[in-house]
């Protein structure tokens, strides 16, 4: 039997056990070590609450998403990394805002900020391929060219599935592409960010919803021994999120069955005006988002934040003319 399954059979307290390891073992119990995997999935997943944002998956080779849930597939005693980076276990708000921003809100409808506007991009031609005047589109171009940023990890389409959202790494503004438009499914996009980080990249923005956003934050503010790389993400933008899909409720239960409509014929997708369009190369399909309730993910129904309160730039429709987007900048 190993040093540290005798310790643990001896019922001490978590003070004793601390000291007994630091001694024994020679090492500093992380904080978080009073929780696991275990907690992640009786606490989190087992109650509908996980939003499938990837910070488990990205940061412990030992959970892989298998069948867009998070698994563990590889025990581990020593660790709980998973539990406290989670945005659905622990969230101190006032903290993080007051570690990143300086200050806590005054606006408790929509968080820390310093400025609201209504933005589109310049570029004509941008603003036909992107979702609500480019903006998001724009600020990633311009980080990418002046050497602000050397990678950004956002969300794209995988090349095997049609319309399933992937974790997509950009860095060139002529990839910016890869990126443009909504996706109306969850994806574990902060994979992408442990994949940028891994590949040596120094500037790393990260656009993505509220809540791998409150993830990622989480992980910066968190005083967690081991070192991941997260200090090198340098922006943040968060996207304005109602509500999401599970991809396999959205895309195979009302797509395909309901509306009967190939996934392979979509053009696009796009949410206005109280409404769900799809829109294919001969028919325009549309249905009140309010009927789509019963495809919502049924870990968005835990969040209450609609407009990214911890990203450094805030980007949605709401609030904007048809064309234009709404942005928050926040620090």
């Amino acid at each position: 039997m190993s040093r540290f399954w005798m310790i643990k059979a001896k019922n001490l307290n978590y003070d004793e056990f601390t000291i007994i390891m630091e001694v024994v073992e020679g090492i500093k119990v992380p904080t978080f070590m009073e929780f696991g995997f275990a907690d992640l999935e009786s606490k989190v997943i087992g109650r509908g609450k996980c939003c499938f944002c990837g910070a488990c998956i990205a940061f412990c080779p030992r959970i892989e998403a298998i069948d867009d849930i998070p698994q563990l597939v590889e025990y581990d005693a020593l660790c709980g990394m998973c539990y406290t980076h989670c945005p659905r276990s622990f969230l101190d708000i006032p903290a993080i805002e007051e570690e990143i921003f300086g200050k806590n809100r005054v606006d408790e409808l929509i968080g820390v900020h310093n400025g609201i506007f209504a933005a589109r991009s310049k570029d004509p031609k941008l603003r036909e391929r992107a979702q609500d005047g480019g903006v998001v589109t724009a600020l990633i171009s311009y980080a990418l060219d002046s050497g602000m940023l050397d990678a950004v990890v956002a969300t794209g389409l995988s090349d095997e599935v049609p319309w399933k959202p992937v974790p997509v790494i950009i860095t060139d503004s002529s990839e910016v592409s890869r990126v443009s438009g909504s996706k109306y499914a969850l994806s574990p996009t902060i994979v992408g960010v442990k994949e940028a980080i891994d590949s040596d990249f120094e500037r790393i923005g990260f656009v993505g919803l509220p809540c791998s956003i409150q993830a990622l934050r989480n992980i910066q503010v968190s005083k967690e021994p081991y070192q991941i790389g997260i200090d090198r993400v340098k922006l943040l933008i968060g996207l304005f999120c109602m509500e999401n899909f599970r991809y396999d409720d959205l895309m195979s239960g009302f797509v395909r069955k309901v509306l009967k409509v190939n996934l392979e014929d979509v053009v696009k997708f796009e949410m206005r005006e109280g409404s769900f369009w799809v829109k294919t190369k001969d028919t325009t399909y549309s249905v009140l988002i309010k009927d789509l309730d019963k495809y919502v993910a049924e870990g968005c129904r835990y969040c209450r934040d609609f407009t990214a309160e911890l990203s450094d730039i805030s980007v949605g429709s709401v609030g904007s003319d048809h064309g234009w987007s709404t942005v928050i900048r926040r620090s």
